[in-house]
């Protein structure tokens, strides 16, 4: 139903009117397929350099660039997590005038701890039969996402792939706290300060050994999603620069990122990881938003865009069947050839469990929605309809 000019109605503003009645934009389809591009690279890793290095690593070339497959697909999953999160608050306070930590956080658990969960039950449940070799001190510390803490020693295969979990949740924990109290003109300095406070973080780390509390690639997860998030508030200044990009720049920061010209724990390395790769990702993500060719339409790939939308089950489930064999009993072993079980186990996951959260969560985080909007509002002489602010591009 069209919006019709009026008087503001008081029932009206009690439902949380948004204070625009431009439509909701559409979901980003593009990032679907990055989303699938992270995990499968994540998957190529794990099962190439992990469960089977005796075949890969006689080519010593291929071996290094398979290397830098995990990393890099986290970091690429980081930087479209700042972003997306980042977005959605934009249009959240766009459309209702502020943005409500509690409904942020109801949607968040939903999203992320049934699944989560799930799978920690079923891990502890194998290792309790002895079939996984499982330290439970590390289960506990995925349990509170605290896994990528370096004093936390029981890294085992299983839960190991939890600490970049870890990563988004404490960011998530400070982040729409700093965005809420923060003036929207001072948004941009204050989270380009946080990066750069995260980049300082990151090299002095590598060379000041007075500090293990995080390991360095949570320490990069950080500089990644902060990264992300300066992105969607730039994000029209962005699109802009991306149709300015050249496609054979966006070829060669393909070409520099898979092949880790810096790496080790050095402070070179640490500022080609935390300056060069979160920005260099994110014009990728741009260039792909903006311009089409090839590899829009790839990311558009129906068969691909699927991966991505149920990529968390993905990446949380490719966990148990890409363990290496001594991580298995005798009677566990065949885990290691069951990777095509994630085609059913995920549309599972997707269809009986995150779906529903995702719905409970969008439900009860209207209750908390912010409900009084601007005084420029209530003097207006045009009211909007009443219309409910739908999640794009969850995570």
């Amino acid at each position: 139903m069209p919006d019709q000019p009026g008087p503001c109605r008081s029932s009206r503003i009690a439902m949380g009117a948004p204070l625009s009645n431009k439509p909701m934009e559409r979901r980003l389809r593009e990032l679907d397929g990055w989303r699938a591009v992270s995990v499968l690279l994540v998957i190529v890793y794990h099962f190439c350099v992990w469960q089977h290095p005796e075949v890969f690593s006689p080519h010593v070339r291929l071996f290094r660039i398979l290397q830098y497959c995990g990393p890099l697909g986290v970091k690429v999953f980081f930087v479209i997590s700042g972003f997306v999160i980042c977005r959605f608050l934009i249009l959240e306070e766009k459309r209702f005038g502020a943005v409500s930590l509690k409904a942020f956080y109801i949607r968040r658990a939903l999203r992320i701890l049934p699944p989560f969960y799930l799978y920690l039950a079923v891990v502890a449940l194998l290792s309790s039969l002895g079939l996984l070799v499982n330290p439970w001190t590390g289960m506990l510390s995925s349990t509170f996402f605290l896994h990528d803490l370096t004093l936390n020693k029981a890294h085992d295969w299983f839960i190991g792939h939890t600490w970049s979990l870890a990563v988004e949740e404490q960011y998530y924990l400070i982040f729409p706290a700093l965005w809420v109290v923060s003036r929207r003109t001072s948004r941009v300095r204050l989270f380009l300060l946080l990066f750069s406070l995260i980049v300082v973080w990151n090299v002095s780390e590598a060379t000041l050994p007075w500090n293990h509390l995080t390991a360095p690639a949570a320490r990069l997860g950080f500089a990644c999603i902060c990264c992300g998030v300066i992105v969607a508030i730039l994000e029209p200044q962005a699109r802009t620069l991306a149709r300015a990009v050249p496609m054979l720049v966006v070829i060669a920061l393909m070409l520099i990122l898979l092949w880790d010209p810096v790496q080790g724990l050095t402070w070179s390395a640490a500022l080609y990881e935390s300056v060069f790769v979160p920005p260099a990702i994110a014009i990728l993500l741009m260039f792909s938003l903006e311009r089409r060719g090839w590899l829009q339409s790839l990311l558009r790939w129906s068969p691909l865009r699927a991966i991505g939308v149920t990529f968390y089950a993905t990446y949380l489930w490719q966990q148990l069947f890409t363990a290496r064999p001594y991580d298995l009993s005798v009677t566990a072993k065949p885990l290691c050839f069951m990777l095509p079980l994630l085609l059913v186990i995920v549309p599972l996951s997707w269809y009986f469990i995150e779906k529903p959260a995702m719905r409970l969560g969008r439900r009860l985080s209207e209750r908390f929605r912010v409900q009084s909007p601007p005084k420029s509002l209530l003097t207006s002489p045009l009211c909007p309809m009443a219309e409910s602010l739908k999640a794009v591009d969850s995570f």
